[in-house]
C-alpha cells in the first residue's frame, strides 16, 4: 500500500488509523465527532496522515481519487447507511477497492442486550450513562469471563457488557476497553443493522465487481473493486 491514497471514514480515536499509517500509504482519515482530537493525540505525529473532522455525507475531497476506501464500525450508526455507502463509493478511483462492515440484521441480533436496554439508555444523558456503565461494568467482567469460558462467544453474549480478557489483555486495559465499548454499545443515536443481501446490493448498484460479502467478527463485511475505466 506504500504510495497509495487511502481514505478511512469514521476513524474514531484511531484504532485502525495506527495500522494504516504504518503501511506507508498516504492516509486521509476523518470522523464526524471530536474523536478526531483523540486520533490526533494518538497518531498525529505520522507525516503521512491527513486528519480532519467531516461528514460522511459530504466528504470534502476529490471524488474517484482513492486507491482504497474503508469504513469499519460506522455505517449502521448513520441516519441512512445506504446513502453513506454511496458517498464512500464515489471516492473510489477506477480499479480501486472499498471495504465496509455493518452489524448483522437477524432475529438473534435484535435480542441482544443493547437493543433491549436502549429504550432506557437513550433517555439518559451521555454523562449519566457513562457513570452507570463505568460503575456496573468492572464487577461484571469476571461473570462475563466465566460465561465465555462455559459457552464461548454465545455464552459471553448473555452478559450485558463487552469484555476482552480472551484476547490476553492486561487487566487494566481490559477494564478500560470493557467500559468504553459497553458505553459505545448503549449510546448511539442510530443503529441500523444490515443483511448480506443489503450490503451486496449496495456494491452492485454502485457498479463494483469482484464483490465479496459475508459474515465477519463484527457482523456483515463486504468488499469490492470499482470497474476500470
Amino acid at each position: 500500500m506504500e504510495g497509495q491514497r487511502v481514505l478511512e471514514a469514521g476513524s474514531g480515536a484511531g484504532r485502525f488509523t495506527e495500522i494504516l499509517v504504518g503501511t506507508g500509504a498516504s492516509v486521509f482519515s476523518f470522523d464526524y465527532s471530536t474523536a478526531v482530537d483523540a486520533n490526533a493525540a494518538n497518531n498525529g505525529h505520522a507525516p503521512n496522515l491527513n486528519l480532519f473532522q467531516g461528514d460522511i455525507f459530504n466528504i470534502p475531497l476529490a471524488r474517484a481519487s482513492f486507491d482504497k476506501v474503508m469504513c469499519l464500525g460506522v455505517l449502521q450508526h448513520t441516519p441512512d447507511p445506504a446513502k453513506a455507502f454511496e458517498s464512500l463509493a464515489a471516492m473510489v478511483r477506477p480499479g480501486g477497492e472499498l471495504v465496509v462492515d455493518a452489524y448483522t440484521r437477524s432475529v438473534v441480533s435484535v435480542l441482544q442486550w443493547k437493543y433491549l436496554l436502549r429504550p432506557i439508555t437513550m433517555r439518559m444523558s451521555p454523562q449519566t450513562l457513562y457513570k452507570v456503565v463505568a460503575t456496573a461494568t468492572p464487577p461484571l467482567i469476571p461473570v462475563t469471563r466465566l460465561l465465555r469460558r462455559l459457552g464461548g462467544r454465545a455464552g459471553a453474549r448473555i452478559s450485558p457488557i463487552c469484555e476482552y480478557s480472551h484476547l490476553g489483555l492486561p487487566d487494566e486495559i481490559n477494564r478500560d476497553w470493557a467500559i468504553l465499548d459497553t458505553f459505545d454499545m448503549y449510546s448511539p443515536a442510530h443503529d441500523h443493522p444490515q443483511s448480506i443481501a443489503d450490503v451486496s446490493g449496495w456494491f452492485s448498484r454502485a457498479g463494483f465487481v469482484d464483490i465479496d460479502v459475508g459474515y465477519g467478527p463484527n457482523g456483515v463485511i463486504g468488499r469490492g473493486r470499482r470497474l476500470e475505466a
